[in-house]
């Protein structure tokens, strides 16, 4: 009995031991002691973007399904989707005029633009019935759109002062008031004038307002003076009328071009001599580029990597369309009128040496 006893004793302190020595062990080669810590190394964030920025799911507005500004802004999301693939970004139908509403409200987080319409909106001017103080700037400089003042090359006018100055009686075409920016533009060029359609009228003139498909025959049948329209150089409805209606272009003069700079957000333009079959000399105006904008809410994080992909891409970005040739990040900063830059895009441009 004492015998069994003492075996029971023996095994029993063997047993301890081995628990205790087993605490002492290389742990087992587990799939769980080998799985890799979660947070990436410094060196694989991209510059400028904290280590806690985790993407963003974006709600974007382009222009019109089939039009240019919803092809590219699709191939533009698709760029940086394929870049940078914690940003994702839906893309929805817009106008030139409505998106700084709509991004400004926050309805949308980022868009194509138009930088003078962004600064009617933060302002809560005409078109605009309130105030957008939500909208900001990303990048400027995209897409050119020249404002061009063509008249009947038989109309007595020399340039934009004659006419109003001494009060002639011209005969305007324009398209669609309310929806569309040349429209717009011509109503502040009136403005600037102290001048009213009413003026226009009682001088023997008169203002029309129709879609640019109708410009040809209304010039055709002789119901037209001068044309103020807006669009790349050159503009295909310009040399649409050269082809049976001798032409000729005004300049502005550089009080008015100083005024639209200065409280519009926009940039002086020259159209340069043969331009145009019947130009023969330089002509002074304006232009208004797109841009891309967002939300004021939308973080820093995803507008510095957004404009990170654009600048490490740049060809690729300017391959989305012809009318981004000239585009220019280092400038991309600039003519944004009173809107602010997103905080997130002038840190981008103060970092990589193009902002003071």
């Amino acid at each position: 009995m004492k015998k069994l006893i003492v075996l029971i004793l023996v095994l029993c302190m063997v047993a301890t031991f081995s628990a205790c020595g087993s605490n002492n062990s290389t742990p087992s080669n587990t799939p769980e002691n080998n799985q890799p810590e979660s947070k990436a190394p410094d060196s694989e964030k991209p510059s400028g973007v904290s280590l806690e920025w985790m993407g963003a799911n974006l709600n974007g507005v382009a222009g019109a399904v089939g039009g240019g500004w919803y092809s590219t802004f699709a191939a533009f999301t698709d760029l940086i989707q394929e870049k940078e693939p914690l940003i994702a970004i839906r893309v929805a139908p817009g106008s030139g005029i409505g998106n700084s509403a709509t991004i400004g409200s926050g309805t949308f987080d980022i868009g194509w633009v138009y930088p003078p319409m962004c600064q009617l909106a933060y302002e809560g001017e005409a078109p605009y019935e309130e105030s957008y103080p939500g909208i900001n700037i990303i990048a400027t400089g995209l897409s050119p759109q020249v404002i061009e003042v063509v008249a009947r090359d038989n109309v007595d006018v020399v340039d934009i002062d004659d006419i109003f100055n001494n009060k002639k009686g011209i005969r305007w075409l324009t398209p669609n008031k309310g929806s569309t920016t040349p429209a717009l533009f011509f109503d502040i060029m009136l403005n600037y004038y102290d001048v009213t359609e009413d003026d226009i009228k009682s001088w023997g003139g008169g203002t029309t307002y129709t879609p640019y498909s109708d410009w040809s025959q209304l010039v055709q049948d002789g119901h037209v003076d001068v044309m103020f329209n807006q669009g790349s150089m050159p503009f295909s409805t310009t040399q649409e009328l050269a082809a049976f209606t001798d032409l000729k272009l005004l300049s502005m003069p550089e009080d008015l071009i100083d005024y639209m700079v200065n409280n519009y957000a926009l940039s002086r333009y020259t159209i340069s001599a043969g331009t145009y079959s019947f130009q023969d000399s330089d002509v002074k105006t304006l232009q208004m580029s797109s841009g891309l904008g967002c939300s004021a809410e939308l973080d820093n994080d995803t507008v510095y990597r957004i404009l990170e992909i654009i600048e490490t891409n740049v060809d690729e970005f300017k391959e989305i369309s012809p009318s981004f040739k000239d585009f220019d990040i280092a400038t991309a900063w600039q003519n944004t009128g009173s809107v602010p830059l997103h905080p997130g895009a002038e840190q981008f441009y103060k970092d990589h040496g193009y902002m003071n």
